[in-house]
């Protein structure tokens, strides 16, 4: 894997150091799961706000339901499953 530098001011070098520590990885690794986790979190943060803005439209929540219906019609007449 390629690598490079970035930087950081010095107290929180210090901190992500010692976190590091904590957690028994090194710095680099634990960089890579902050973003993961960062990036996973946006992704949960994002569905969360589409479900609310279509549970706001009574419509728009009949025609999911209804589509998930027809999903699930279609998938339990799958042979084999």
């Amino acid at each position: 894997m390629k690598t490079t530098t970035i930087r950081v001011g010095l107290r929180t070098r210090d901190r992500l150091n010692a976190l590091a520590r904590r957690r028994g990885a090194p710095a680099g690794q634990l960089v890579d799961e902050l973003v993961r986790e960062a990036d996973d979190q946006a992704l949960l943060e994002a569905a969360a706000e589409s479900w609310d803005r279509l549970a706001e439209s009574p419509e728009t929540l009949a025609a999911y339901r209804e589509e998930a219906g027809d999903l699930e019609r279609f998938v339990s007449e799958i042979p084999g499953d």
